[in-house]
């Protein structure tokens, strides 16, 4: 048996380990371009994304707008000649709020998730109401208070809603939404015009006590505010 001298067993060692370098540097190598690839992939997709959103903003924004030029179109025939010609007229407002609701419900069909579909929420919640299709117009505005309370949606919707159950003799309902919308420690909106709207909510329900204390916190709290002298008035109707 050839015996192996000292040198030789170093050599040896010294192959292995250039070996197992060589394996684990091959290897390493594999993870890095597998790393890159993902990277790769998620910036591709990211990208992407980025241009989808893009183009389902403005395609959303572009609808609303549309649907907007027929909600403020004019009814009847244009007599002025000296005014620009409207892009849409319509015969009643039967006809207007129709045509209006049909593209707001599309902006919220094709484009759930945009800023754009917010609005189109409520906005064929008021045309419902205007439309007096009850049921629908308070789907929608239940729908359109969904969002964060830094969005002034958060208090409008709430406000055509509450208008909508007083209208409809649900004043409870109506003094729900509106103590919800004062919850926010910082509205986006004039807070007195919630205190004045609860305060005839509470009137319509028959609580005078209520009514009462709401309508003197106006006239006390918001003197600087147009409210404040509506609010003054009907302090000493209530009864």
């Amino acid at each position: 048996m050839t015996k192996l001298h000292r040198r030789d067993l170093k050599q040896d060692e010294v192959r292995t380990k250039v070996a197992e370098a060589v394996k684990s540097v091959s290897l390493h190598g594999r993870e890095v371009l597998y790393i890159i690839i993902i990277v790769i992939a998620v910036a591709a997709i990211a990208f992407s994304w980025f241009f989808y959103e893009r183009r389902q903003q403005e395609a959303s924004q572009n609808l609303l707008g549309q649907a907007l030029e027929k909600f403020n179109a004019p009814v009847g025939q244009q007599t002025d000649p000296n005014m620009p010609k409207p892009v849409y007229n319509f015969n009643s407002d039967t006809e207007k709020y129709s045509a209006a609701v049909k593209d707001f419900e599309k902006v919220v069909s094709d484009y759930g998730n945009t800023p754009a579909a917010d609005m189109a929420r409520y906005l064929a919640g008021v045309c419902y109401f205007y439309l007096k299709d009850v049921a629908k117009a308070e789907q929608y505005l239940k729908q359109s208070t969904k969002v964060s309370d830094r969005n002034v949606l958060y208090y409008q919707s709430r406000m055509a809603l509450a208008d909508l159950y007083n209208k409809t003799s649900k004043p409870e309902q109506a003094i729900a939404v509106l103590k919800e919308a004062l919850k926010p420690n910082k509205p986006q909106v004039p807070v007195e015009y919630l205190w004045l709207q609860l305060a005839e909510s509470y009137e319509k329900a028959g609580k005078k006590k209520e009514a009462k204390e709401t309508y003197q916190k106006i006239v006390s709290e918001y003197k600087d505010s147009p409210v404040s002298f509506e609010a003054q008035q009907k302090v000493n109707q209530v009864q």
